[in-house]
């Protein structure tokens, strides 16, 4: 799952005008219970932000790279319950991944609850590498955290993306940025070269309006998108999808965009 030449659209966002901030500043505040919120942008409408983002947010450097890759692996039991649960809009409901920050190195196995509140809290643990089953010695980790059996459980979808991450001057917001998407299913690839989906994950104490502001003038509205549910609708279309069409259709438009 290594970094792929055909990616891009990332390449040419000029972030150098950012301010930037390290992972341990960044992780002084690592909220884990929050409300995330996501939308979808194609590159004009991501660009036209860019220099308003600058006045009022830091961004993550890494090993002094600033925009950074991601590889992820999904799990889901032999039915795809969590799959089946997102589509279905249970409020309570789980996903299961293994990611590995490649500017970092570190690799994690997480878990993300979203409860019947609408708030989000991620468990993780650190792990040595991506491999395609639970090991024996997380079990313990899914079962604490997640109403799963962890032997059933079985990998899903692969997906890979470049993210850059933002802060507010406070710490009580960040913006997360992803672009150059790809998933990898069954044998299947799928490339969403010219969508960016944004998502803003702030402390359920504090909502900082500033982000919000920028994307109501660009006429941008909320518009959930899970890469992990979106991502296996999509390469998988024999899958109950039925309340994903419309969310389907739109990454299709932008896609095509000129």
């Amino acid at each position: 799952m290594g970094t792929t030449a055909r990616k891009n659209f990332s390449n040419n966002i000029d972030l150098n005008n950012f301010k930037s901030i390290n992972l341990e500043e960044m992780n002084k505040a690592a909220f884990m219970r929050r409300i995330d919120q996501k939308f979808l942008l194609n590159r004009n409408q991501l660009e036209n932000m860019i220099s308003e983002l600058e006045k009022s947010y830091y961004i993550l450097e890494i090993n002094n790279t600033l925009n950074h890759n991601y590889s992820t692996l999904y799990f889901d039991t032999p039915d795809l319950d969590m799959y089946l649960n997102h589509h279905n809009e249970r409020k309570n409901r789980y996903k299961i991944r293994q990611r590995m920050y490649n500017s970092s190195g570190n690799i994690f196995l997480e878990i993300k609850h979203k409860n019947n509140k609408g708030f989000t809290n991620k468990t993780r643990t650190e792990i040595d590498k991506i491999q395609d089953h639970i090991p024996y010695k997380l079990f313990q980790f899914i079962t604490e955290n997640t109403p799963y059996p962890p032997f059933l459980l079985k990998p899903t979808i692969k997906n890979e993306f470049n993210r850059f991450t933002l802060t507010n001057r406070s710490r009580n917001q960040r913006i997360t940025i992803d672009t150059d998407i790809i998933f990898t299913s069954n044998r299947k690839e799928l490339i969403l070269e010219k969508i960016a989906v944004l998502e803003v994950k702030s402390d359920k104490s504090a909502i900082d309006r500033r982000i919000f502001d920028l994307l109501k003038e660009q006429k941008i509205k909320p518009s959930g998108m899970s890469k992990y549910s979106i991502g296996l609708a999509m390469i998988q279309k024999t899958l109950k999808q039925n309340l994903f069409k419309e969310k389907i259709l739109q990454i299709d438009k932008i896609q095509h965009l000129s």
